[in-house]
């Protein structure tokens, strides 16, 4: 009795042979969903149609009680078999579509062969108006590849989704398939021949989908190729017509004259604004007063929106009156590159012209896309507040003239915002025409030979020789000026070293000039010499001191925070070369190190110690610390040697000992002769000097003198049986007195005898 009920109820909405029929047929159109035809799919959409037709008919109550579901799932039920219908109409419909856009390219293509061919229907010469009208096309064009390109990424991502769905719908219906082949109950296998048959019609559903987005990705992707091959029709026509344009002044006074109309009726609508503009100022400040006089709740809040209308009329005619005046002046510029395209296509125009050309106009391109950039934040705002009115007007409990006098504000922004969407247009075929016409200069460059832009480009190099760097006053610093500067120092220098090397090889040598003094008038020679080319390239070039005042402050801040041992080490540089306290060559004594001074400086002295380290003393030192240079005046140096012997020794002898040792050796000077002192007698010995004069050449000259003088001493003394005394300490007894001991202990009881 169940099976029974269940077929009757299954013939209303499709028995279950033929869901199973259904289910068969799918599989087999989802293996040849690339097969389909407008035939096919004409026969399914007429099943789907009766299918409905009997769904409607058995959706009622007691269809839903006998199949144990709800009479929304009957209805759930045929809205889907609405969805399958109307897919399958999309799909018949795409495949109508793909055999027009195979029509269209094919047609596409014949023109193609023919514009190969050189049959253009076109005949030149042409016209910049009729250019434009091409590149209008081409830009469309443009912009219609754009759209179908991200509308084929779209497409892609949902056959995705719906390709997810559709395996998904297969697994559920082999699922319910698997579970109806198991079960035994009568109501179970109601429930599950709806959940199937459920199943399939989502899994039809997905499939039908799946093969118009196919489908619809395909005529995308034709459509893609008709726009990219229009767009190389109109590519090729426009380099046609680029390459046989000519002068027509007809064109050229059609295009002025509709900009001169344009600007005659911005002009007039100007003088209108201007005159309306003071009465409307002339309501804000009355606006004004009324609001700072107004008492009472209901008097403030109506004085309040009266300001508030009163200003927004005060700022739309302002903004009305800017906007107005920016594009009188962008009209006067569309008229002046009008003037220079068709100068170009009339030829004679010099490459230095179509540079200055191109950099006003690039200057003029910048401005107008910073200006859009600046309109659309404005329009932006005043939508903002457009909405923000419209929900204050809308509010019920807002009282009759606010709501009166918010409808006047929101009057005054539609008034701004269709002003600027004049502007706008205005704006934006400005920025296009500017753009055409740096394109058209870029092609000229192309053109230009090879002769007229190495012209070009030397003229480049001579503006930016010319480029001014800074002024004072009427007196201007070009990159010429401060290189031919900076070639004159550098010249300069290079020539005053050669000279200095000359004059150090022959000049010198023949004034006999100490090393010292030579190297003291190097250094003076050198430093005078760098100041006067300063000076001189300053002035060849053109350049006024005044120019570098500005470094003045900055080498006082300089001086003030920091220099002062730098200025302080540099100016006694020179007053070293000039007093010469020490020279070059000179044997000094600083801070405990004996050395010889090698180089002076203009910050600090070189010097070189015995030990061959080089020293570099600032030159301040040598005028604020104490020096001992023992070669100043000349070279003569008094050394002395002393000797101790015991007492009894003969004096005479020691004397005469001393006086041999000293003038044996080779390097002590016979003047001044050398002398002997008796300079004390010692706790242990009997002291004598003796003083001898030798001329120092080097640091260690002296003290090796004085070693040699010491040996000889020693060997004379031998000879001679004299003996060198030692440290002695003689201990005397007395004898008649008794010694008396005393033990010390260091304990608390102190001392114990």
């Amino acid at each position: 009795m169940g099976v029974l009920l269940l077929s009757a109820v299954l013939w209303g909405h499709g028995t279950v042979a033929f869901a199973k029929e259904q289910s068969s047929k799918d599989v087999k159109q989802e293996k040849s969903s690339s097969e389909l035809s407008p035939v096919t799919i004409g026969k399914r959409i007429e099943e789907i149609r009766k299918r409905l037709k009997q769904a409607e008919s058995t959706e009622n109550k007691e269809t839903a009680q006998r199949l144990g579901v709800s009479l929304s799932d009957l209805q759930e039920r045929k809205a889907r078999l609405q969805d399958i219908q109307t897919n399958y109409q999309r799909l018949l419909t795409a495949l109508k579509k793909q055999e027009s856009l195979q029509k269209e390219e094919n047609v596409l293509r014949e023109k193609m062969k023919v514009s190969e061919k050189g049959e253009n229907s076109q005949k030149p010469p042409f016209s910049l108006s009729f250019y434009d009208s091409l590149l209008d096309q081409l830009g469309t064009l443009e912009q219609q590849k754009e759209t179908a390109n991200l509308a084929i990424d779209l497409a892609k991502k949902s056959l995705e989704n719906t390709g997810e769905r559709l395996n998904q719908a297969g697994k559920d219906v082999r699922r319910f398939k698997e579970n109806l082949e198991t079960v035994k109950e009568d109501s179970e296998t109601v429930k599950l021949q709806w959940a199937l048959e459920n199943a399939e019609l989502e899994r039809e559903l997905d499939q039908a989908m799946s093969n118009f987005q196919k489908l619809h990705l395909q005529n995308l992707s034709k459509e893609l190729g008709l726009v990219e091959l229009r767009a190389d029709m109109a590519r090729r026509n426009t380099l046609w017509v680029r390459a046989n344009l000519h002068f027509d002044g007809a064109d050229l006074d059609k295009q002025l004259d509709v900009l001169k109309n344009q600007v005659a009726k911005l002009q007039e609508r100007y003088n209108k604004i201007i005159r309306e503009q003071s009465g409307i100022e002339a309501a804000w400040l009355d606006a004004q007063k009324q609001a700072s006089s107004a008492s009472g709740e209901t008097e403030i809040a109506l004085s309040t929106a009266v300001l508030h209308v009163r200003g927004a009329w005060r700022e739309t005619y302002q903004k009305v009156l800017e906007q107005t005046e920016d594009m009188l002046q962008l009209l006067v510029q569309q008229e002046q590159i009008w003037k220079y395209r068709y100068a170009i296509v009339k030829g004679g125009v010099e490459g230095k012209q179509l540079d200055t050309w191109e950099e006003e106009t690039k200057a003029r391109l910048k401005n107008i896309e910073r200006k859009i950039r600046l309109l659309q934040r404005q329009q932006t705002d005043e939508q903002s507040q457009m909405v923000s009115l419209e929900r204050k007007i809308s509010d019920e409990n807002l009282n009759k003239k606010i709501r009166s006098l918010v409808k006047e504000q929101m009057a005054a922004l539609t008034k701004l915002a269709e002003q600027s969407i004049e502007y706008f247009s205005i704006l934006l075929a400005s920025k296009q025409l500017h753009q055409r016409f740096l394109d058209e200069i870029a092609i000229k460059h192309v053109q230009i030979p090879l002769s007229d832009k190495i012209m070009m480009l030397t003229g480049r190099l001579l503006s930016v020789w010319n480029f001014e760097l800074w002024a004072i006053g009427e007196q201007s610093v070009t990159v010429k000026k401060l290189f031919s500067a900076l070639l004159i120092l550098v010249i300069g220098i290079i020539a005053v070293k050669y000279s200095i090397r000359l004059m150090r090889k022959r000049l010198l040598p023949r004034v006999s000039l100490e090393a010292g003094a030579a190297a003291a008038f190097e250094k003076i020679f050198y430093y005078f010499s760098i100041l006067v080319i300063v000076l001189v390239a300053l002035r060849m070039v053109n350049i006024p001191l005044t120019a570098f005042t500005f470094l003045g402050g900055a080498i006082a801040i300089g001086v003030g925070f920091g220099a002062q041992n730098l200025i302080n080490n540099f100016i006694s540089g020179f007053i070293i070369m000039a007093e010469r306290p020490i020279k070059i060559g000179d044997l000094i004594e600083i801070e405990q190190n004996f050395a010889i001074v090698e180089e002076i400086g203009a910050r600090c002295t070189r010097i070189r110690t015995g030990a061959n380290v080089h020293i570099l003393v600032p030159n301040s030192s040598f005028l604020e610390k104490n020096i001992t240079n023992w070669t100043l005046s000349d070279k003569m140096v008094r050394a002395h040697v002393t000797a101790g012997v015991v007492y009894g020794s003969p004096v005479e002898e020691v004397e005469r000992l001393l006086m041999k040792a000293a003038r044996e050796h080779k390097r002590v000077l016979r003047d001044p002769e050398p002398f002997v002192l008796f300079n004390d007698f010692g706790n242990s010995a009997l002291l004598f000097d003796v003083y001898f004069w030798l001329s120092m050449t080097r640091i260690m000259e002296r003290r090796i003198i004085e070693s040699d003088i010491r040996f000889s001493i020693d060997g004379l003394f031998r000879k001679a049986g004299i003996v060198i005394a030692f440290p002695q300490l003689d201990v005397h007894f007395d004898e008649n007195t008794p010694l008396q001991l005393k033990m010390m202990d260091s304990g608390k009881e102190g001392l114990k005898k």
